[in-house]
């Protein structure tokens, strides 16, 4: 039989819930009078049983982690080993919205040229299969040419055989590439290589609003390093911030650690401003804000020649079978 613990640990706290608790703890609340605040007919069974394991002796940490929505729980967690639970908290919620903005930025960007485009290929796809070949029989119907429609056919397969295996070695590098060691890896391929790349630019802007958030809750510089480097499901953002504070370990200059070919190459030049300014966070939004405007112009670049590969091919595909249509009134004008 399922035990209690177990059934409700598959339950999890919502978003809005622990946002509530984060501000409660932050005001100086203890943690059960927030508990009290907070318990309404949804929650009230996984707040009284995080209260319980606390009677039993466990660690607020230890207590609660079981009961962290998914999406949080990976930043929480790292955070925890070396942070007061109000202060991981609190982290990773800014944190998780953060990445989840990020994410929705892209997405409403490229999801509908992605999926127009995997419509319509899959439609040609589908089309060279079972209609091309009536097509070819009603041609010779008409006893017209069919060198120029066998051209058009060859050219049709080809494309829609480059599209699938192309999509196809696409999902299976996706799927090699999500092992955190081999997503490090491409990064630092991709950096040393394509520098100023789209995906240099996304990382570093993500890296740098993460440390910026550090900033903003008064950790030093030092402090939002080590924070970082412990996000362990964040690989890139641990990389990047492992290897600046390796830098300034060995006695480099911020500006220095941030000219190295991993980072953004305009991010040096924000940090050199911002060393002379009494305003270190202004600079650096000012840098993530040009990020973020980099990214939108880049996803507009992209999201535009995939609408017209979509839509060239299409117009191909109408004018096509226009001309089969318009064959039966070429007969019958000739007669």
């Amino acid at each position: 039989m399922v035990s209690l613990r177990k059934m409700l640990s598959e339950k999890t706290l919502s978003i809005e819930d622990l946002s509530y608790l984060s501000r409660l703890l932050e005001s100086g609340l203890a943690i059960r009078d927030c508990f009290s605040l907070l318990k309404n007919k949804s929650n009230k069974e996984l707040f009284d049983s995080i209260a319980k394991r606390l009677d039993e002796g466990d660690p607020i940490e230890k207590a609660a982690e079981d009961f962290l929505p998914k999406k949080v729980r990976p930043y929480a967690l790292a955070l925890m080993g070396s942070l007061s639970f109000a202060a991981a908290l609190s982290l990773s919620l800014q944190f998780y919205e953060r990445s989840e903005e990020g994410i929705r930025n892209v997405l409403s960007k490229i999801a509908y040229p992605l999926l127009l485009l995997f419509v319509s290929v899959t439609s040609l796809y589908l089309f060279d299969l079972y209609g091309i070949d009536s097509i070819f029989s009603l041609i010779s119907t008409f006893e017209e040419s069919a060198s120029f429609y066998a051209d058009f056919r060859i050219l049709l397969r080809i494309f829609a055989r480059l599209f699938y295996y192309g999509t196809l070695l696409l999902f299976f590098m996706t799927v090699f590439f999500l092992r955190k060691e081999r997503i490090i890896l491409l990064y630092i391929f991709v950096s040393k290589h394509f520098p100023n790349s789209f995906m240099n630019i996304y990382c570093c802007e993500e890296f740098m609003s993460l440390f910026l958030i550090c900033i903003r809750k008064g950790y030093s510089t030092k402090e939002a390093l080590h924070i970082l480097k412990s996000m362990r499901s964040k690989p890139v953002i641990s990389f990047l911030a492992f290897h600046m504070d390796e830098s300034l370990m060995e006695g480099e200059t911020l500006k220095e650690a941030a000219g190295k070919y991993y980072y953004d190459s305009s991010l040096s030049r924000f940090i050199k401003i911002a060393n002379y300014t009494n305003d270190f966070s202004k600079i650096i939004e000012s840098y993530i804000v040009m990020a973020r405007e980099k990214i939108v112009k880049r996803m507009k670049s992209y999201t535009l020649t995939i609408q017209l590969v979509t839509y060239v091919f299409i117009g191909c595909v109408i004018i096509f079978v226009y001309q089969i249509l318009f064959m039966p009134m070429k007969a019958i004008s000739i007669f």
